[in-house]
């Protein structure tokens, strides 16, 4: 335990483990960018029609990720089998020469040559992709998932931007040719160079057999996603169609300011800045609200901002109702100072900030839930739903404005009635997303609450979470504080509530009764916290086995050893202070609590082994962590 934390100390992004890796994927995502924006203008003013240019800008994306279909499979099986800093290192080197090629494509301006070099962009992407995102794990601790998988996002977007305008700016020049490709292979020397210096991290599982076949492989990868939990699969579900709602914005993006602002080219390029940038943000963002943890709770408030903002978006009143006397189109600065024109910049960055809300969590807890020996192959089968829905949004774009003859603001209400129903879909499914969800505007809409020790739940295996009880949400708060589900035993007719029976069965709470009152629910209730803990789950109880009267620690029964003696597990001892008084506590039924003031502190102590399980001195340990807080308090 001591080696991993000195392995994991230091600064995240000026780290060692994470610096090389988050500068390699930031060139990477900017070489592609800079060189695709460049052909795809040089495509469009080589075609002798508009017709012509639209085929080539769509078949140049076409080509860019056929690789994900064919060759994603192979991707993360070999990056499950082989060390995985060699493999980038390999995969960036590849660059090099398929940059070299891209040199020749431009300067000659050979079409079959810059949409062969875009195929083999696309297939060195497939194959960093699952090498990218799966080493992260074995490089930061549990507690930095959320913000290294922020600062990649964030990289990545700003990479996308900075690309996108570099190409567009340069390649419209006299040497314009000249510059890009200095640049390309300038960019993919750097990437190479960074990725030497990316730590090793050993193969999750050398004996997994490599099959060069595409369907046998890709197959491969979905077994291994259909193998893991519930929440994993959609965690990927949920990020395939965010990628389908940014493909359709994107693509839409020139359409809406052209016919709806009423913009030229430099307002087009604002939006897209507007766009990239706020999703930078709202990655950036997501560690801070998550509290350094994988908050789950973020993404139906990320999922629901996304609604109303594409909602906003699609209600916007267009140019025409300001009913300008010339009909040419506005200028950057004109379209700022007309009347509510601004909103329209608004609403994109609050769907560019919420997306950060909602995908970065997505990531992190595939990352941390998937099995190390899987998880580069379930995030080769994410890149594959990724690309078949970023296809889907071209196929449902085609559909609503081609052949319904919709406009752009309708399509974005589509959106956003899409949008909320694939959410309820997957918080139905998996309805710990709405349950922390819950409990995250609780704790931070409601309360202010510091947590201390959370490193001492450990990231897999059993245990028992035990602690005081003053309140009817104490459950939550230490939900709240836990990086991991907490299965709590609750008294039966509290549990079988009509008014809450919905929020336990969500949260897969553990009824308990009387044992002379119902000595069948009773057994029952041990048989059940049995099996989870033989599951791997951690299980919550409340020692007192009732509230507290006065707001003081009342004696631990002794139904903690039992538990304990049947299935040998450590025990994890937590103290509450601040919820004695508040609405919630016998004290008072209705005192409401006062968000400015309300502070709830969770510690956290340190694991005791199974063998020295006592229920007095689990009491005494509780008593001591509150000892902790009165007197740092005093201090």
């Amino acid at each position: 335990m001591k080696e991993n934390k000195q392995q994991f100390q230091g600064a995240l992004l000026g780290s060692k483990r994470f610096l090389p890796l988050f500068v390699t994927q930031f060139f990477s995502a900017l070489n592609d960018n800079v060189y695709k924006q460049s052909i795809l203008l040089i495509l469009i003013f080589q075609a002798a029609t508009v017709a012509d240019g639209a085929f080539y800008s769509n078949l140049a994306a076409g080509l860019f990720i056929l690789p994900f279909f064919l060759f994603s499979g192979m991707a993360g099986q070999i990056a499950e089998k082989l060390e995985k800093s060699k493999l980038i290192s390999i995969v960036k080197f590849c660059e090099i020469p398929i940059m070299l090629v891209g040199v020749v494509s431009i300067l000659t301006e050979q079409v079959w040559l810059m949409l062969g070099t875009v195929f083999l962009m696309g297939l060195q992407s497939t194959f960093f992709g699952p090498l990218k995102y799966s080493i992260l794990p074995q490089h930061v601790a549990p507690h930095e998932l959320t913000k290294a998988n922020g600062l990649v996002e964030s990289g990545t977007f700003v990479a996308i931007l900075l690309g996108t305008v570099f190409g567009t700016y340069y390649i419209t020049q006299a040497a314009g040719p000249v510059y890009i490709s200095i640049a390309i292979v300038s960019l993919a020397v750097i990437g190479y160079l960074s990725s030497r210096f990316i730590p090793k991290s050993a193969a999750n599982d050398a004996n997994l057999k490599v099959s060069l076949n595409p369907i046998s492989s890709t197959k491969s990868v979905f077994n291994a996603l259909n193998a893991q939990t519930e929440s994993v699969g959609k965690s990927v579900l949920g990020i395939s169609w965010f990628w389908l709602i940014g493909a359709v914005i994107l693509t839409a993006l020139p359409n809406y300011v052209k016919h709806v602002m009423g913009g030229d080219e430099l307002v087009v390029t604002a939006a897209l800045v507007v766009f990239s940038l706020s999703i930078a943000l709202g990655s950036l963002l997501c560690e801070k609200l998550s509290r350094s943890r994988i908050e789950l709770g973020i993404v139906p408030f990320g999922a629901l901002l996304i609604t109303l903002f594409l909602y906003l978006l699609s209600q916007e009143p267009g140019i025409e109702s300001y009913r300008l006397v010339n009909e040419l189109q506005l200028a950057l600065e004109q379209v700022i100072n007309t009347g509510d024109m601004l909103w329209h910049f608004v609403w994109m960055a609050g769907i560019g900030i919420a997306s950060g809300f909602y995908t970065v969590p997505l990531y992190a807890l595939i990352q941390q839930r998937t099995h190390p020996d899987s998880r580069s192959r379930v995030i080769a089968a994410n890149n594959v739903l990724n690309a078949l829905f970023m296809v889907g949004s071209a196929v449902l774009s085609i559909f609503t404005l081609t052949l319904l003859h919709w406009d752009i603001s309708q399509l974005l209400l589509l959106l956003a009635g899409l949008n909320l129903l694939i959410s309820l879909y997957i918080y139905t499914k998996v309805p710990e997303f709405f349950l922390r969800f819950i409990i995250y505007i609780l704790a931070i809409c409601m309360y202010r609450v510091r947590t201390k020790g959370e490193l001492n739940i450990p990231d897999e295996g059993a245990a028992v979470v035990v602690s005081n009880h003053v309140s009817f949400v104490d459950w939550m708060f230490i939900l709240a504080a836990s990086p991991r589900p907490i299965r709590f035993v609750v008294f039966a007719p509290i549990y079988y509530s009509p008014a809450l029976n919905w929020l336990f069965k969500m949260a897969k709470a553990i009824p308990i009764d009387s044992e002379k009152a119902n000595p069948k629910a009773f057994n029952k209730a041990f048989d059940d916290i049995a099996q989870a803990l033989e599951r791997g789950e951690l299980v919550g109880i409340f020692p007192e086995g009732k509230l507290s009267d006065d707001g003081e620690v009342d004696v631990f029964r002794r139904g903690i050893e039992k538990i304990i003696q049947r299935t040998p597990v450590p025990v994890i001892p937590v103290h509450l202070d601040g919820l004695w008084g508040s609405m919630f506590s016998r004290k008072t039924k209705w005192r409401l609590p006062r968000p400015k003031w309300s502070l709830v502190s969770v510690t956290i102590g340190e694991m005791v082994a199974a063998q020295k399980v006592n229920a007095d001195d689990l009491r005494e340990r509780v008593i001591a962590l509150n000892n902790l807080i009165i007197k740092k308090r005093c201090n």
